[in-house]
């Protein structure tokens, strides 16, 4: 016997995806014998002789649900189904919503610096950390955020960590977190955030496989 696909793995693409939802609800407006691009009716299925005027076999009808037959009509989702086309998903890696926790994590940041990163990932839509200034006791160190999923710790460094004694001490605590089995991405305040960015799509970008 085949294992079963759980609908853990669709969700979680539905939230990574900021495409994938726009491309389930343009896939049901085709079924839907709606044009998914300019919306207009197709009338009937690709292989039909007749249109459709309600519902069909081909679009909402099926034998499992003939008792409702009557209440089926393509029509009443046309326009929620052409607005979930068009739209861009955006998920929070918490309970909360991305602008509750964007403000959590602002108020925890302790410079304006994080803060500022913080800003230039919600005005590019990417991917939000899921904690910040958390303790990690075994390398004696509290990353300014954390993409736990990702097993990610971010440092956001300012002017300090310009002078050669600090440099040092953040290699160490590098290496530790390496160690320890962290990716560990560094952003510097002259950095150009944006290009240490792309190289780590499967971090901030919520596009699957970008």
């Amino acid at each position: 016997m085949k294992p079963r696909r759980g609908g853990a793995g669709v969700l979680r693409r539905l939230l990574d995806d900021e495409d994938a939802f726009a491309e389930v609800s343009r896939e049901a407006l085709r079924i839907c014998h709606f044009d998914p691009q300019t919306y207009q009716d197709r009338r009937r299925g690709e292989h039909s002789r007749e249109d459709c005027e309600s519902a069909c076999y081909d679009c909402l009808m099926n034998y499992t649900n003939q008792k409702v037959h009557s209440l089926l009509d393509r029509y009443v989702i046309k326009g929620l189904l052409s607005q979930f086309a068009e739209a861009d998903v955006i998920s929070s890696p918490s309970e909360k919503t991305r602008d509750e926790h964007l403000k959590q994590l602002m108020n925890l940041s302790s410079s304006e610096l994080e803060r500022q990163w913080l800003r230039h990932l919600e005005e590019h839509k990417y991917r939000l950390p899921s904690k910040a200034q958390v303790l990690i006791e075994a390398c004696k160190t509290r990353p300014d955020f954390l993409y736990e999923e990702q097993q990610t710790a971010i440092y956001i460094d300012g002017p300090v960590h310009d002078f050669s004694d600090r440099q040092q001490r953040d290699m160490s605590q590098t290496e530790c977190m390496e160690d320890y089995g962290y990716t560990v991405i560094r952003f510097g305040h002259k950095d150009n955030w944006d290009e240490i960015i792309s190289r780590f799509p499967n971090i901030f970008f919520s596009r699957v496989g970008s």
